[in-house]
């Protein structure tokens, strides 16, 4: 069973012509390599796809880009469905018992050009703009958008609440529910007040993959009700903190979907 996206207030009526919709495939002065992909869904192996080696614009660094048509091949194998348009990819069905971030008003209207925007339910108000590149797909010699996947990261991790790593050629992704160990050491498990306790561990994926650039959860700490803390390039973090007080304290680190808790005493 899926669970549709409420699409209540989103009625758009749009015209455009066919021009508009012909792709335009990148110029000589834009430098395309491809390179071959591995892609993971949950433990199950995708398709083989070329991604290619291009430069991102808005960093002036070359980066791995992907084809949507792909992306949305990869999402349908975890049960979410989108479509896209030309200038939004829109996520319009997810499986029963996901749960998506729809926190923060999107940016509404058509993204310029040589952008895309990453939409829920909306194929007029995007949660997350990104450069996009036309080029040929080799499988099919015909052109087809890319998008830098630190982009889709970004938007799979925030919105969507999935877990995703990339490696160069190996890209993982995870549906909520395989995003859910967590592991996480203090030293020393016993200070004395203000000596300085360091907290370390790593988000993981199934497959034992580490979850890059994710947003984690601290509870328990004396000095703040809440602490936010992300992942590095390869699912690990690490944070100190000091207790001005003695006691038996409960340091958690969470994302939602896992969490994972260790003691500490101050004397």
């Amino acid at each position: 069973m899926k669970y549709k996206l409420g699409l209540i207030g989103f009625i758009t009526v749009t015209t455009v012509s066919l021009q508009a919709l012909e792709p335009k495939v990148a110029d000589a002065s834009t430098q395309v390599e491809y390179a071959a992909t591995n892609v993971q869904v949950s433990g199950k192996e995708s398709i083989s796809v070329q991604h290619i080696l291009a430069n991102d614009p808005w960093t002036g660094k070359t980066t791995s880009w992907y084809p949507i048509y792909y992306l949305q091949k990869d999402l349908q194998l975890d049960g979410v469905q989108t479509t896209w348009n030309g200038n939004t990819l829109n996520v319009t069905s997810i499986p029963s018992g996901w749960h998506v971030n729809v926190s923060g008003a999107p940016q509404p209207g058509t993204p310029p050009e040589g952008q895309m925007q990453f939409a829920i339910g909306s194929d007029q108000d995007g949660f997350l703009r990104a450069p996009k590149l036309v080029a040929n797909d080799p499988e099919t010699g015909k052109p087809t958008t890319y998008v830098p996947i630190y982009y889709l990261d970004l938007f799979l991790q925030q919105r969507l609440l999935m877990g995703v790593s990339w490696r160069g050629a190996t890209w993982v992704i995870a549906a909520p529910q395989d995003v859910n160990r967590i592991e996480l050491i203090v030293a020393p498990t016993t200070v004395n007040v203000g000596e300085t306790v360091t907290f370390s561990g790593k988000l993981v994926l199934v497959g034992g993959v580490g979850a890059p650039h994710a947003e984690l959860s601290v509870l328990g700490l004396p000095s703040q009700n809440q602490k936010t803390i992300f992942t590095n390039s390869q699912g690990l973090f690490s944070f100190t903190t000091t207790f001005a007080r003695s006691g038996f304290y409960t340091i958690a680190v969470g994302d939602g979907l896992a969490s994972w808790q260790v003691h500490v005493t101050v004397k």
